[in-house]
């Protein structure tokens, strides 16, 4: 049969475990505050896709939350943009590699190496289990991992989850 595909038992619970981090990662943009929210962007539209153009051409910094198809590619088109400006594209998701819940390994690491080729910095294994804002109006994310990124020039962090 063309669907007959088995799954083992650890597969399961490391789906269960990246769909309850990706649950976890949306409460902790809905329970922040509007000094958060008004620079967080669910990605949904044409609309959003030129906002963040549009700062990736001023020199902003985009951080995609997401590593499946919509969020590697929009890694893709964004940090290629960065190349001529003083932006910047960084990437997060638990997985190992993008888009590694559809693609064999070797297809996904392969695939991440290309998206790091368009000058996206990649953070892997990681949640987001915190987002805060400096005094100076910056956005600080905390991962599970216990690794803290600030973002000097963040306009938008977007998460496709």
């Amino acid at each position: 049969m063309l669907n007959e595909k088995k799954y083992n038992a650890p597969e399961m619970e490391l789906d269960a475990a990246i769909a309850q981090a990706q649950e976890d990662t949306r409460a902790v943009f809905e329970r922040a505050g509007s000094e958060v929210t008004d620079k967080v962007t669910l990605f949904r539209s044409v609309a959003d896709f030129q906002q963040l153009h549009e700062v990736a051409g001023k020199g902003g910094h985009i951080t995609i939350i997401g590593g499946g198809f919509l969020g590697s590619e929009l890694a893709c088109a964004l940090g290629y943009k960065t190349k001529s400006t003083k932006g910047s594209v960084t990437q997060v998701y638990p997985e190992y590699g993008n888009m590694a819940k559809v693609l064999p390994e070797y297809l996904s690491r392969w695939t991440t190496d290309k998206v790091k080729s368009e000058g996206v910095d990649i953070i892997t294994h990681s949640t987001v289990k915190d987002v805060t804002t400096t005094p100076d109006g910056k956005l600080k994310l905390s991962f599970d991992t216990g690794k803290e990124v600030g973002f000097i020039y963040t306009f938008s962090l977007v998460y496709t989850l």
